[in-house]
């Protein structure tokens, strides 16, 4: 994955100048007079949310002293004034495009969800207009399974097999799930969804690894399953949407405008003992793993912390895991995520439409503690009297030696 830096990214995105939005409800651009309305725009992604926009508009007209979009409703006005409507929840696609002129990126395409009027005491009213990625609509029914032996690829094709016993009975997914063959040896078996919707569990663990979910509309040419809307899981193509493959290098002073690191010891652990039961030997598993395991090749350069920081134990029980290698491996597992999180960070950059959650960006010119390679939890981009900003979450997965660290 190709490192940018702030200089090389401001020739991809027109040295950053003019920040734009571009809004489209069904393939329209919004009119003119409501463009000039629109006070800011955000959009919003994470591990473990559905992606998200809001857009923020002046609700008074000066020239009627009334309101504009919601609030001087009539019967009449509803069916004859299309502003009233506009911004209406409803099925209607809406794409939301961010960036710089001439530079547009797609952020999401979804639909209104949420209208939010304020009616201050002092001010101008405004509008809160918030809507949600189409994924939302894949949302029939929380679940709870498990899975033996399986990786997040196997596990997302099986998610599509599953019927829902009713009544009546139904498929779970309302979507064939289409997965690409080129998935990642990293993926690690075993994983338990717990009363989530499928596909708020699909897109968790898909940005743990780097892809992307997305909806492929069918093509009413062609033929078989190629005719249907299908859901596509797994690594970013050329071919199909997703998120640039890229790793952003932002340095204190220079494209770090700011950046609040937390380091804490309090939540590890030193060791994890998984306990399962052997069904065919009819006896009890236990593994455990250490923090000074191999396979643990996260923040190795913190463990001499760790140990001063006296961590503590933690046993786990009732694990459905049924060899003494099943047990271990997710022992370290376990392990391994606690360890990803023993430094987070919030931060704000200029404006990169690219910069998404699932992401890793590395953070130079703080140390060697905290000068490190992140990975993105979620990210917010907003358009407004500020110009164009990206604020994200992370946390730190380095995986071996640091780098120089050159000129952001």
């Amino acid at each position: 994955m190709p490192i940018v830096t702030l200089r090389q990214e401001s020739l991809e995105q027109g040295h950053f100048y003019v920040p734009q939005f571009e809004i489209k409800i069904q393939g329209a651009n919004l009119p003119r007079n409501v463009l000039r309305d629109v006070i800011q725009v955000t959009y919003q992604d994470g591990l473990k949310e559905i992606d998200s926009f809001q857009i923020t508009v002046n609700n008074w007209d000066p020239v009627t002293r009334d309101f504009k979009y919601v609030g001087a409703e009539t019967a009449d006005s509803l069916e004859n004034n299309p502003l009233h409507r506009l911004f209406d929840p409803s099925n209607k696609l809406v794409d939301v495009w961010l960036g710089y002129a001439g530079h547009l990126r797609l952020m999401m395409q979804g639909t209104f969800t949420t209208i939010e009027p304020t009616f201050p005491s002092s001010g101008a009213p405004t509008l809160a207009v918030r809507g949600l990625n189409v994924l939302h609509q894949l949302r029939p029914k929380p679940y709870t399974t498990t899975w033996e032996n399986k990786k997040i690829s196997q596990i997302a094709k099986n998610i599509a097999t599953l019927i829902d016993p009713g009544p009546p009975p139904k498929k779970r997914f309302p979507l064939p799930i289409v997965i690409d063959d080129n998935v990642k040896e990293d993926e690690i078996p075993y994983l338990a969804q717990k009363n989530e919707y499928d596909i708020d569990f699909l897109l968790s663990q898909a940005r743990k690894y780097g892809y992307v979910v997305f909806v492929l509309e069918g093509d009413p040419h062609g033929q078989g399953v190629e005719t249907k809307r299908r859901l596509y899981f797994g690594p970013s193509q050329t071919d199909m949407p997703g998120l640039r493959d890229v790793t952003f290098a932002l340095k204190w002073g220079i494209s770090l405008i700011d950046f609040k690191p937390t380091l804490t010891t309090a939540n590890q652990n030193k060791s994890v003992t998984v306990n399962g039961w052997n069904r065919a030997t009819k006896q009890p598993i236990h593994a455990t793993a250490t923090f000074d395991d191999p396979k643990l090749n996260i923040n190795r350069d913190l463990h001499e912390m760790l140990q001063k920081g006296d961590p503590r134990d933690e046993r786990v029980v009732n694990e459905p895991v049924y060899t003494p290698a099943q047990a271990r491996e997710r022992a370290v597992a376990i392990l391994h995520n606690r360890h990803k999180e023993m430094v987070t960070a919030s931060a704000t950059c200029i404006g990169l439409p690219d910069l998404r959650a699932g992401q890793r960006v590395q953070i130079e010119g703080l140390g060697a503690r905290f000068s490190s390679t992140y990975f993105v939890t979620n990210t917010t981009h907003t358009i407004g009297d500020g110009g164009y900003t990206t604020k994200f979450n992370a946390r730190r997965e380095d995986k071996g030696k640091k780098g120089n660290e050159g000129n952001a």
